[in-house]
């Protein structure tokens, strides 16, 4: 029971150190994880393994290393001008404006780099403006759209990235089968409350919709060869993304500059973050009563009660922090010492999953929203009056799936 104690004072404390700009968001991590052994007794040698594990466990080496490979694609694409290509042919493509609103922040959310909702805000602010869109529906347009793919169906992603580190055995490719009906769902519900009453008139096509289709093949190249890469050579996903990145090259026109390009992408602040993410889950993970204590939870509980449980963890930490890495780094440990099938373990990842997106999507800590808001010149208030509106579709969805898919998989 002391150890659960600590560990809970010790998460208080976290929404107040992320408030301290100079630790930032690892730092935070890192000081929770050093009282989470003062409060709860963890003697020295225990709080150094769990350090030191980081660094020497092979999943959470990929996961840093693909980090640091995705952070160099981004920036590549950005400063080179390719996702602009992507955007202007997607353009000549569909004529429906309301289609690329939907479209463009998906695709450009493809790439997890934080604040990447200044990618996409541009054009969905000029667009918007066309549409007669008030600031808070493009806020929301924006941000919605734009994590549906990056959150539950990229592979490459950090989220998944975690899992794939904690819980190899149940395959991320099999995650992403779950996700879709979701992603379906989330993206049918966006529209009609965002945009299916948007009047507007069909573009003018300029250009050529074959030469197009050949551009949007020849320039998406980067992001859907890592996952080709992966499926075919079963290799890990830092090397994937590494292979994608030096394919690259092709598609820039200065090459001189390429390397210096893609060593400023390389985001310390992120793999600061994952630092403290897999020290703190070390840490709760090396305390054998409390995973005990949760595993015994998990049992003796019925069904609804653990789902209640994972949506409590997973709201309070996403709202508290902006991220959702911190609620999938404690809850996933947990399903992963549960003693039950691979498949049932997959289905309450996909739980976990949804539940610390939602804690996350609604923070006013959540950086995309924060940069979103103000580029649209938009209050958090009006954006969050807007954007709750979406939150009973996917809280709804997340139990119906649940329970869909135990009745098929179990």
């Amino acid at each position: 029971m002391n150890q659960i104690l600590g560990i809970a004072a010790a998460f208080v404390c976290l929404p107040f150190l992320t408030r301290i700009k100079k630790l930032g968001f690892g730092g935070a991590l890192m000081i929770t994880g050093l009282l989470m052994s003062l409060f709860a007794g963890i003697d020295l040698v225990t709080v150094k393994n769990a350090f030191l594990g980081v660094f020497t466990s092979t999943s959470l080496q990929n996961s840093m290393l693909a980090v640091i490979m995705i952070g160099m694609l981004g920036t590549i694409l950005k400063h080179y001008g390719i996702l602009e290509k992507i955007v202007r042919n997607l353009e000549v493509i569909i004529r429906n404006p309301k289609i690329i609103l939907m479209i463009l922040p998906a695709v450009l959310g493809m790439l997890p780099v934080p604040g990447g909702a200044m990618l996409s805000a541009p054009f969905v602010k000029d667009i918007g403006d066309t549409l007669h869109l008030p600031a808070n529906r493009r806020t929301v347009i924006n941000l919605s759209f734009r994590h549906v793919a990056a959150m539950f169906l990229v592979p490459f992603s950090s989220s998944m990235l975690l899992i794939d580190s904690i819980l190899p055995e149940i395959g991320i490719y099999h995650l992403i089968l779950l996700n879709i009906p979701l992603a379906i769902l989330y993206v049918i519900a966006a529209y009609q409350l965002f945009l299916r009453s948007v009047a507007y008139e069909p573009t003018v096509q300029q250009g050529s919709a074959v030469e197009a289709v050949k551009n949007l093949v020849i320039n998406f190249f980067p992001i859907y060869s890592i996952v080709l890469i992966n499926i075919i050579f079963s290799c890990p996903m830092w090397v994937s993304v590494l292979v994608s990145v030096i394919l690259t090259i092709f598609l820039c026109e200065e090459k001189s500059t390429y390397l210096q390009t893609a060593w400023k992408g390389v985001n310390f602040n992120t793999l600061y973050m994952l630092i403290g993410v897999y020290f703190v889950q070390n840490l709760i993970k090396s305390q054998d009563g409390v995973m005990k204590m949760c595993a015994d939870l998990f049992l003796a509980s019925s069904g609804f009660g653990v789902l209640l449980v994972i949506m409590l963890i997973a709201v309070v930490l996403g709202l508290a922090t902006g991220l959702n890495l911190v609620s999938m780094g404690i809850l996933l440990p947990l399903i992963q010492m549960l003693p039950i099938s691979v498949n049932e373990k997959l289905i309450y990842v996909f739980f976990v999953c949804v539940w610390a997106f939602i804690g996350y999507y609604y923070s006013p800590l959540h950086l995309c929203q924060i940069l979103s808001n103000s580029y649209m010149g938009c209050s958090t208030g009006e954006a969050t009056k807007e954007n709750i509106k979406l939150m009973p579709v996917l809280a709804v969805a997340s139990f119906a799936l649940f329970y869909f898919y135990r009745l098929i998989l179990l």
